[in-house]
């Protein structure tokens, strides 16, 4: 847990940079999984609301509604649930915080209409995405934006899943409703909206 998780332990919920709570799982070594939620979330480390502990140490991939994948190790356990430091990938971590920050924005009401990127209405809707090693299916892009996308589908893959829509790569990062958002690899060309879906 780092210094910033220990001082929220008596108090997780109430004092968290993130108060926020969000529909998290956590894929342990050898295939197993948790459902539950991650709360007091911070750039280096987050609470995950699990009765039984992990052993410390343990790396793990987390996928939290609104974020996305983090890989992680448990650390302490305490009566709140199971502290995990989060673990980032080379460029990962200012990303992460980037993010953390708009939702905490969003959350306070000062970011109703702000966004990583403007958003646009595609001229075609009508897409196909595919889920590893399956079939292409149809759906419908409500909107698209340099780093992602908002699709309209009756299949819903699982958060965190990669996700091929036209011919951008990304991973699932949201459900809603209708469908869901995806978070694209690679940030696409501001001329690249319209091409990418077909």
């Amino acid at each position: 847990m780092t210094q910033f998780g220990k001082r929220l332990a008596p108090a997780a919920e109430a004092a968290a940079l993130m108060p926020q709570s969000f529909p998290a799982r956590l894929l342990l070594p050898g295939g197993a999984e948790l459902r539950c939620e991650a709360t007091a979330i911070d750039p280096d480390s987050a609470l995950f609301l699990i009765d039984q502990p992990l052993a410390e140490g343990t790396p793990l991939v987390a996928y939290i509604e609104e974020i996305g994948r983090v890989d992680g190790i448990a650390a302490d356990f305490s009566k709140a649930g199971q502290w995990v430091n989060f673990s980032f990938a080379e460029n990962r971590q200012s990303r992460f915080m980037r993010h953390l920050r708009w939702l905490i924005r969003r959350e306070r009401g000062l970011a109703a209409a702000e966004r990583r990127h403007t958003r646009y209405e595609p001229r075609n809707k009508s897409a196909r995405f595919c889920l590893p090693g399956g079939p292409e299916q149809p759906c419908e892009v409500i909107d698209i934006s340099l780093s992602g996308a908002a699709v309209r589908s009756h299949t819903k893959p699982s958060m965190g899943s990669p996700v091929t829509l036209g011919r951008m790569k990304g991973r699932v990062v949201r459900h809603f409703d209708e469908g869901f958002a995806l978070e694209f690899l690679s940030p696409l060309e501001r001329g690249d909206l319209d091409s990418a879906l077909s």
